[in-house]
C-alpha cells in the first residue's frame, strides 16, 4: 500500500474527529456522561473497597483523585471547545461560503462543548466539600 493511499485511509478514519463532522455535536456530552459514570461509579467502589476516614471530612485521597479527574477532563471539554472555536474563526476570515453547513457544526460544537466543560466543573464541585461514603 502506498504512502497516500495509506494517508487517505487514516484520513477517512479519523474525518469524525474534524470540527466540521456532525459527530462534535454530541462528543462533548458522550465525553460528560462518560465522566459521570467514572466519577460516581468510581466513588462507590472505593467507598465499597477502602472507605476513608469520616472525621477527615473533604480532604480525603478519594476526593483528590476525584477532583483531579474532573478537572481533567474539563481541560479536554475547554480545549475541544477551543479547536472548534478556532476552526469556525478561520474558516469566518476566509470567507468560505461553502462550508456553511461545517462551520454550523463547529458552532454548535463549541458552545455544548462549553456547556458540557462547565457541567463537569459544577458536578466536581462538591467534592471539594462534601465527606465521601457518608
Amino acid at each position: 500500500m502506498s504512502h497516500s493511499v495509506k494517508s487517505r485511509t487514516l484520513k477517512r478514519k479519523l474525518s469524525w474527529f474534524a470540527p466540521s463532522h456532525p459527530a462534535q455535536i454530541v462528543m462533548g456530552f458522550v465525553i460528560w456522561s462518560i465522566w459521570f459514570i467514572a466519577m460516581y461509579g468510581g466513588l462507590s467502589v472505593a467507598c465499597q473497597l477502602v472507605p476513608p476516614d469520616t472525621g477527615q471530612g473533604p480532604f480525603t485521597w478519594i476526593n483528590s483523585g476525584l477532583f483531579a479527574f474532573t478537572l481533567l477532563v474539563f481541560a479536554l471539554l475547554v480545549l475541544l471547545a477551543w479547536r472548534s472555536g478556532r476552526y469556525c474563526a478561520s474558516q469566518h476570515k476566509a470567507g468560505e461560503v461553502t462550508a456553511g453547513f461545517g462551520r454550523f457544526v463547529g458552532y454548535v460544537g463549541t458552545v455544548l462543548y462549553l456547556i458540557a466543560a462547565v457541567g463537569t466543573l459544577a458536578g466536581g464541585l462538591p467534592v471539594l466539600v462534601l465527606s465521601p461514603c457518608s
